[in-house]
Protein backbone atom coordinates (compact mmCIF):
# COMPACT_ATOMS: atom_id res chain seq x y z
CA UNK A 1 0.00 0.00 0.00
CA UNK A 2 2.73 2.20 1.15
CA UNK A 3 4.56 1.36 -2.16
CA UNK A 4 1.34 2.49 -4.27
CA UNK A 5 1.51 6.02 -2.80
CA UNK A 6 5.00 6.67 -2.77
CA UNK A 7 4.79 5.79 -7.14
CA UNK A 8 2.12 8.04 -7.09
CA UNK A 9 3.15 10.91 -5.13
CA UNK A 10 6.88 10.29 -7.55
CA UNK A 11 4.51 10.71 -10.80
CA UNK A 12 2.53 14.17 -9.41
CA UNK A 13 6.00 15.47 -8.45
CA UNK A 14 7.20 14.46 -12.48
CA UNK A 15 4.88 15.46 -13.28
CA UNK A 16 5.10 19.12 -11.77
CA UNK A 17 8.99 19.17 -12.73
CA UNK A 18 8.11 18.92 -16.45
CA UNK A 19 5.08 21.38 -16.31
CA UNK A 20 5.66 24.49 -18.66
CA UNK A 21 3.59 27.97 -17.73
CA UNK A 22 2.32 29.77 -20.50
CA UNK A 23 1.28 33.23 -20.56
CA UNK A 24 -1.45 32.96 -22.50
CA UNK A 25 -3.11 30.54 -19.54
CA UNK A 26 -5.31 33.29 -17.52
CA UNK A 27 -5.98 31.90 -13.86
CA UNK A 28 -10.20 30.72 -14.03
CA UNK A 29 -12.94 28.63 -12.79
CA UNK A 30 -13.30 24.99 -14.86
CA UNK A 31 -15.95 22.66 -15.17
CA UNK A 32 -15.99 18.89 -16.07
CA UNK A 33 -17.39 15.34 -16.61
CA UNK A 34 -15.65 12.01 -17.46
CA UNK A 35 -17.67 8.97 -18.36
CA UNK A 36 -15.86 5.44 -17.99
CA UNK A 37 -15.37 1.99 -16.82
CA UNK A 38 -14.95 1.10 -12.88
CA UNK A 39 -13.15 -1.95 -12.23
CA UNK A 40 -13.96 -3.21 -8.33
CA UNK A 41 -11.97 -5.46 -6.57
CA UNK A 42 -12.47 -6.14 -3.33
CA UNK A 43 -10.78 -7.98 0.15
CA UNK A 44 -12.75 -8.62 3.42
CA UNK A 45 -10.47 -9.46 6.39
CA UNK A 46 -7.75 -10.41 3.81
CA UNK A 47 -9.54 -12.75 1.40
CA UNK A 48 -9.96 -11.50 -1.75
CA UNK A 49 -12.34 -11.32 -4.82
CA UNK A 50 -12.29 -11.21 -8.59
CA UNK A 51 -12.73 -8.07 -10.40
CA UNK A 52 -15.84 -7.22 -11.01
CA UNK A 53 -16.92 -3.72 -13.31
CA UNK A 54 -19.48 -1.12 -14.39
CA UNK A 55 -20.22 1.93 -15.92
CA UNK A 56 -18.73 5.45 -13.66
CA UNK A 57 -18.94 8.80 -14.51
CA UNK A 58 -17.68 12.15 -12.73
CA UNK A 59 -18.59 15.44 -12.39
CA UNK A 60 -16.23 17.95 -10.97
CA UNK A 61 -15.97 21.99 -10.61
CA UNK A 62 -12.96 24.20 -9.31
CA UNK A 63 -10.56 27.04 -10.06
CA UNK A 64 -6.96 26.98 -10.79
CA UNK A 65 -3.98 29.78 -10.69
CA UNK A 66 -2.58 30.43 -14.03
CA UNK A 67 -4.63 27.25 -15.23
CA UNK A 68 -1.90 24.94 -13.73
CA UNK A 69 -2.69 24.23 -9.94
CA UNK A 70 -5.93 24.78 -8.33
CA UNK A 71 -8.37 22.44 -6.39
CA UNK A 72 -11.75 20.76 -7.51
CA UNK A 73 -15.21 20.00 -5.37
CA UNK A 74 -17.25 16.76 -7.40
CA UNK A 75 -19.53 13.65 -7.65
CA UNK A 76 -18.42 10.62 -8.27
CA UNK A 77 -20.51 7.67 -9.45
CA UNK A 78 -18.96 4.25 -9.27
CA UNK A 79 -21.82 2.46 -10.82
CA UNK A 80 -22.36 -1.36 -9.10
CA UNK A 81 -21.75 -4.72 -9.36
CA UNK A 82 -24.23 -7.78 -8.98
CA UNK A 83 -23.82 -11.52 -8.61
CA UNK A 84 -26.02 -14.59 -8.30
CA UNK A 85 -25.83 -17.95 -7.21
CA UNK A 86 -28.32 -19.18 -10.31
CA UNK A 87 -31.29 -20.82 -7.37
CA UNK A 88 -32.59 -16.89 -6.81
CA UNK A 89 -30.52 -15.59 -4.30
CA UNK A 90 -28.96 -12.50 -6.01
CA UNK A 91 -26.96 -9.36 -4.53
CA UNK A 92 -25.73 -5.79 -5.29
CA UNK A 93 -23.47 -3.31 -4.41
CA UNK A 94 -22.81 0.17 -5.56
CA UNK A 95 -20.88 3.15 -4.85
CA UNK A 96 -20.57 7.00 -4.94
CA UNK A 97 -18.86 9.93 -3.46
CA UNK A 98 -18.05 13.60 -2.89
CA UNK A 99 -14.59 14.40 -3.33
CA UNK A 100 -12.36 17.34 -2.39
CA UNK A 101 -9.30 17.75 -3.48
CA UNK A 102 -6.42 19.38 -5.82
CA UNK A 103 -6.63 19.75 -9.15
CA UNK A 104 -3.56 20.09 -12.37
CA UNK A 105 -3.61 20.95 -15.72
CA UNK A 106 0.32 21.05 -17.00
CA UNK A 107 1.06 21.67 -21.11
CA UNK A 108 3.58 20.02 -22.78
CA UNK A 109 2.79 21.56 -26.36
CA UNK A 110 0.29 24.50 -27.16
CA UNK A 111 -2.64 21.51 -27.21
CA UNK A 112 -1.63 18.73 -25.51
CA UNK A 113 -1.25 18.40 -21.63
CA UNK A 114 -0.75 16.14 -18.51
CA UNK A 115 -3.37 16.28 -15.74
CA UNK A 116 -2.96 14.89 -12.24
CA UNK A 117 -5.38 15.01 -9.25
CA UNK A 118 -6.06 14.01 -5.61
CA UNK A 119 -7.71 14.17 -2.29
CA UNK A 120 -9.91 13.35 -0.09
CA UNK A 121 -13.14 10.85 -1.00
CA UNK A 122 -16.41 10.68 1.15
CA UNK A 123 -17.41 7.40 -0.08
CA UNK A 124 -20.67 5.66 0.56
CA UNK A 125 -21.66 1.50 -0.38
CA UNK A 126 -24.93 0.50 -0.40
CA UNK A 127 -25.33 -2.92 -0.39
CA UNK A 128 -29.10 -5.54 -1.34
CA UNK A 129 -29.25 -9.51 -1.04
CA UNK A 130 -31.75 -11.64 -1.66
CA UNK A 131 -31.35 -14.77 -0.06
CA UNK A 132 -33.85 -17.24 -1.25
CA UNK A 133 -34.34 -21.05 0.43
CA UNK A 134 -36.74 -23.34 1.32
CA UNK A 135 -38.79 -21.00 3.22
CA UNK A 136 -39.16 -18.45 0.69
CA UNK A 137 -37.14 -15.47 -0.05
CA UNK A 138 -35.90 -12.43 2.07
CA UNK A 139 -34.23 -9.58 1.15
CA UNK A 140 -31.97 -7.42 3.19
CA UNK A 141 -30.59 -4.20 2.53
CA UNK A 142 -27.72 -2.06 4.37
CA UNK A 143 -25.18 1.07 3.71
CA UNK A 144 -21.63 1.72 4.90
CA UNK A 145 -19.86 5.07 4.41
CA UNK A 146 -16.50 6.72 5.57
CA UNK A 147 -13.55 9.09 4.46
CA UNK A 148 -10.82 7.88 2.26
CA UNK A 149 -8.93 9.36 -0.91
CA UNK A 150 -8.72 9.40 -4.37
CA UNK A 151 -5.62 10.26 -7.29
CA UNK A 152 -5.38 9.92 -10.35
CA UNK A 153 -3.57 11.05 -13.66
CA UNK A 154 -4.26 11.48 -17.56
CA UNK A 155 -3.41 12.86 -20.53
CA UNK A 156 -5.66 14.79 -23.30
CA UNK A 157 -6.02 18.23 -25.69
CA UNK A 158 -6.79 21.40 -25.49
CA UNK A 159 -9.32 22.36 -28.20
CA UNK A 160 -9.21 25.99 -27.89
CA UNK A 161 -8.70 28.23 -24.34
CA UNK A 162 -11.90 26.75 -22.89
CA UNK A 163 -12.49 23.62 -24.47
CA UNK A 164 -10.60 20.16 -23.71
CA UNK A 165 -10.90 16.52 -24.05
CA UNK A 166 -8.71 13.61 -22.20
CA UNK A 167 -8.27 9.82 -21.20
CA UNK A 168 -7.65 9.14 -17.36
CA UNK A 169 -6.64 6.94 -14.68
CA UNK A 170 -8.21 7.16 -11.35
CA UNK A 171 -8.15 5.44 -8.27
CA UNK A 172 -10.56 5.42 -5.31
CA UNK A 173 -9.64 3.86 -1.67
CA UNK A 174 -12.50 3.05 0.18
CA UNK A 175 -11.71 1.13 3.24
CA UNK A 176 -13.64 -0.24 6.54
CA UNK A 177 -14.15 -2.71 8.92
CA UNK A 178 -12.16 -5.28 7.29
CA UNK A 179 -13.31 -4.20 4.10
CA UNK A 180 -10.86 -2.92 1.29
CA UNK A 181 -12.88 -1.51 -2.12
CA UNK A 182 -9.70 -0.10 -4.35
CA UNK A 183 -11.92 1.06 -7.14
CA UNK A 184 -9.79 1.74 -10.48
CA UNK A 185 -11.15 3.98 -13.12
CA UNK A 186 -10.46 4.53 -16.93
CA UNK A 187 -11.96 7.05 -17.98
CA UNK A 188 -12.62 10.42 -21.27
CA UNK A 189 -13.18 12.94 -20.29
CA UNK A 190 -14.42 16.89 -21.43
CA UNK A 191 -13.62 20.22 -19.52
CA UNK A 192 -14.82 23.69 -20.25
CA UNK A 193 -12.83 26.83 -18.76
CA UNK A 194 -14.40 29.87 -18.22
Amino acid sequence: MYNKRFILALAVGGLLATATVHADQPTGWFANTNLGTAHYKAHLDGVGSGTESDTAFMVNAGYRDERILGFEVGYTNLGSVAANDGAGSRAKLSADGWNLGANGHFKLSDRWFLSARGGAFQWKLRAKATLVDEDGAQTVRGNTQSLDWYAGVGTGYDIDAHWGVGANFDYYKMAKQGLDLGTRVFSVSAEYRF
